[in-house]
């Protein structure tokens, strides 16, 4: 059985429970609580207690909101009550957000991420005396969210896995053999690669719709730059130079369909379904779907109905 993932917007969270049974009654293997407005942690803690065999990932904890030791408290608090089953996701976010609300990413963040990473993984193993954590049953799974290379490198050393996103499935492959160099013979890298989904069986309605959707990653320079280091450098050069024009049809006319089709899910479901294996050829373990759409409740339920017959 081939395994698929899905990302489950948290507002409002009253639906997160029945949206996430959904998910695994379909088969699902995992659901992916996107950090926004919102507390991730407590996101998978509610769907936790409303389902019974889906794995939960955080995508991604900021680690800026939360003090390792709160983290490793929460994290373990989750780990029980799902009976083992929680896999806590890492990042720093993006400069641009971070900023407007008075958080300094410093020149360092990567290695803010690894002190912190570091940190949390003893206060799980309960290594720290001066703040005794009780050792969570099942041990709980580290992944890093990772758009450079050397992001993965470091996952490699330190984590898990790897939670990946806007990546083409080339991209993939590159990112996932970096973690597992690094990791030499400590292990195997788990890598999830989240995909954002414009699912329309008018192909070009589709395309208008990842235009739209896509734009914003475009110009944040984290993603611009990933966008620029798969292959897509004349892209990203252009809807940068839109956005600092504040042109925001010239940024969407920046993203070729050739660009779109390599980092998205466009299209009929079909079609869909075949950019899903490329990823999975690529090096992806656990795809994860993302729904796009105003509604993302409604179109959460759909996708999890179209995209179930494919598991």
């Amino acid at each position: 059985m081939a395994q698929l993932g899905i990302a489950i917007m948290p507002n409002p969270p009253a639906q997160l429970g029945a949206l996430a049974r959904e998910a695994e009654d379909a088969g699902f293997a995992g659901v992916f609580i996107p950090e926004i407005a919102n507390d991730g942690i407590m996101g998978c803690q509610l769907i936790a207690a409303a389902t019974r065999t889906i794995k939960l990932y955080t995508w991604i904890t900021n680690i800026h909101f939360r003090q390792p030791h709160l983290c490793a408290a929460s994290a373990a608090m989750v780990q029980e009550l799902s009976g083992g089953r929680f896999n806590l996701g890492l990042g720093v976010s993006h400069r641009p957000a971070m900023r407007a609300i008075g958080i300094d990413l410093g020149p360092n963040a990567r290695d803010k991420l690894r002190n912190y990473t570091v940190d949390l993984r003893r206060l799980l193993n309960a290594e720290v005396k001066a703040y005794p954590l009780p050792r969570p049953a099942a041990p709980i799974p580290i992944y890093i969210g990772a758009l450079a290379l050397e992001t993965a490198r470091m996952a490699g050393e330190i984590a898990d896995g790897l939670e990946l996103y806007n990546c083409p499935p080339q991209r993939v492959r590159q990112m996932r053999q970096a973690a597992e160099q690094a990791a030499g013979s400590s292990g195997k890298t788990h890598v999830t690669a989240a995909i954002n989904a414009f699912v329309n069986d008018d192909l070009q309605q589709a395309y208008a719709a990842a235009r739209r959707g896509l734009s914003g990653y475009a110009t944040v320079p984290f993603y611009n730059r990933q966008f620029a280091r798969s292959g897509f450098e004349q892209e990203a050069a252009a809807a940068l130079a839109a956005a600092q024009r504040r042109d925001r049809d010239g940024v969407r006319a920046a993203l070729t369909n050739e660009m779109l089709d390599a980092v998205a899910l466009i299209g009929p479901v079909p079609r869909c379904a075949e950019r899903i294996e490329a990823y999975r050829e690529s090096g992806a373990d656990l795809p994860v779907i993302v729904p796009i759409s105003s509604n993302p409740q409604a179109e959460t339920r759909r996708l999890i109905k179209e995209f179930g017959r494919f598991i």
